[in-house]
């Protein structure tokens, strides 16, 4: 199809370098928030809350330390097994971020909601190990896109579009049949995933507003620290129900992007610039909630910004 949807180099640059920088920067200072050893209730997080935190900050350093090298792949020229596994490292990461944000969401839906049915007791008594095995799970079972992504392709491809979200295959024998077969496996496995963690997710969100919804009144009549917790858990369910938006949008977009390539329906994005912004955007929203909902994330910052007035007042 001749007509297609583009995003040049120079649009893509102007866009992404300052996003990709601010959102290196602040996750950085995440780091270094989860690193210090300061006292007090507001550093003090359950695990597996660090994990899910360093897993999500983590994946937005990687995202964005990538955007930048597409930026400037769009200004050298680069071997094509060095865009390969770019772009196969970029999607690997954004899937297991994805994997984190479920984890996140579920872990405060157990911190607010009361389980009563004997499942989510289960889980809710076992949130450690379960945690860590969905983490597991989640990298073993996108590791195989990965490799099948990043195979030899003088071997196993005689026909490749890196501008997509997929690999195109010429079926000339059976190997390669069968190499389809597994790609095309993998897309659907990844489409049923994402729709399962999206009812998760929804789930929980409805389950905690409701939840929340039915106690309004008693709690912000009850003593001053059950309205602060209140407060908190108020804010904790909207930045969740956000991050749900966020990872709707942003896994629609992935898979509506390699539909459209896998069946020919438009040709959509050949530089691959359109969809690497969808993760830039998807790893800075996250980054913001991350700061605005962890209350460690929010004192260093105000710590900080209040020596740096004193310092500034010293000076003058």
């Amino acid at each position: 199809m001749s007509s297609y949807i583009e995003m040049g180099p120079l649009a893509f640059a102007i866009v992404m370098v300052p996003i990709a920088v601010a959102t290196i920067l602040i996750n950085v200072f995440f780091i270094c928030c989860m690193f210090s050893s300061q006292e007090g209730p507001e550093n003090l997080q359950k695990q597996p809350l660090n994990v899910l935190l360093g897993s999500l900050i983590a994946c937005n350093f990687i995202l964005n330390i990538f955007n930048l090298l597409f930026v400037m792949y769009d200004t050298v020229d680069v071997s094509l097994w060095v865009l390969d596994v770019s772009y196969a490292a970029t999607f690997y990461t954004m899937r297991t971020s994805f994997t984190s944000s479920l984890g996140l969401n579920v872990f405060y839906y157990f911190q607010i909601v009361p389980a009563h049915q004997p499942f989510l007791i289960w889980v809710k008594t076992h949130i450690k190990l379960f945690m860590y095995l969905m983490l597991l799970s989640d990298r073993i079972f996108f590791l195989f896109g990965f490799i099948m992504r990043v195979l030899p392709i003088s071997v196993f491809i005689s026909e490749v579009d890196l501008n997509s979200s997929s690999v195109a295959l010429n079926v000339t024998s059976g190997g390669f049949e069968v190499l389809y077969d597994l790609i095309l496996t993998d897309f659907w496995l990844r489409c049923f995933y994402f729709l399962v963690c999206l009812g998760i997710m929804v789930a929980s969100n409805t389950s905690t507003v409701l939840y929340l919804w039915r106690h309004v009144k008693r709690m912000e009549d009850s003593s001053s620290s059950s309205a602060l917790h209140y407060q908190k858990q108020k804010r904790v369910a909207i930045l969740s129900i956000i991050q749900t938006l966020l990872f709707f949008f942003s896994s629609a977009w992935l898979m509506a992007d390699e539909i459209m390539f896998r069946f020919n329906l438009f040709y959509f994005d050949p530089s691959g610039n359109i969809l690497y912004s969808v993760v830039g955007f998807y790893s800075f929203g996250t980054t913001i909630i991350l700061g605005v909902g962890q209350t460690k994330f929010r004192v260093r910052a105000v710590e900080i910004g209040e020596k740096m007035v004193r310092l500034s007042h010293k000076v003058t």
